[in-house]
């Protein structure tokens, strides 16, 4: 019961004093940092493979997932699940929730690529709503029903909020990541599942009809 309770630091410091030669303590370092950093992150994935990913990637002495779940492997998931215990996602967290996929991603390339992109979006996404809340009335895209005039929308976006748009729907970018367009304009990754709700695409395109260079 008391191990249950000890925290992941004081989980590591029993763990590395038990720990009989010098490799097994450095793969127990290196473990306690990618956990610690996962944990920093706010992310609640301790799957033995994006751990051992992010150790990689990091150039740490990861150890495999063989060493992991094999029996000697013991100490490692002790000290994995003591971290992932402390990481459970809290309300406020699952605002972030939705990217949380892109950390899965094997390829650290392609992973940088895709969080660049999502911040992008995300700046996109939070100065149109700086705008129209400065313009305290509803912004409306496309032209009004039955009278064939378009309401001007007041935004001007930089080269750079362009670029990151029209990658947003480029379907040779979508296509290099692993994604696709599915009938009603939403983005979908390689097994089908949603990575941006229907009508992604279309609201992307009018907001890029209204940009005047």
């Amino acid at each position: 019961m008391s191990e249950q309770l000890a925290s992941p630091h004081e989980t590591y410091e029993r763990l590395i004093n038990e720990a009989s030669d010098a490799r097994r303590k450095r793969s127990l370092e290196a473990l306690n940092q990618v956990c610690q950093l996962l944990h920093e992150r706010g992310s609640s994935d301790f799957t033995y493979k994006s751990i051992i990913n992010l150790g990689q990637d990091r150039g740490l002495p990861i150890p495999g997932e063989k060493s992991i779940v094999n029996a000697t492997g013991a100490h490692y998931r002790e000290l994995i699940q003591s971290w992932k215990l402390i990481s459970v996602p809290s309300k406020e967290s699952k605002v972030s929730t939705a990217s949380d996929w892109i950390e899965m991603i094997d390829d650290p390339v392609l992973r940088l690529s895709v969080t660049l992109l999502a911040k992008e979006l995300r700046a996109i996404k939070s100065k149109i709503a700086r705008q129209e809340k400065a313009s305290g009335a509803p912004i409306y895209l496309g032209a009004l029903e039955g009278e064939g005039q378009s309401i001007p929308l007041q935004l001007k976006l930089n080269d750079a909020e362009l670029a990151a748009l029209k990658a947003a729907i480029d379907p040779q970018v979508l296509s290099q990541l692993g994604f696709s367009f599915g009938s009603r304009g939403e983005v979908m990754d390689a097994k089908g599942r949603k990575i941006y709700k229907p009508g992604f695409r279309d609201a992307v395109e009018k907001i890029l009809s209204l940009q005047v260079k």
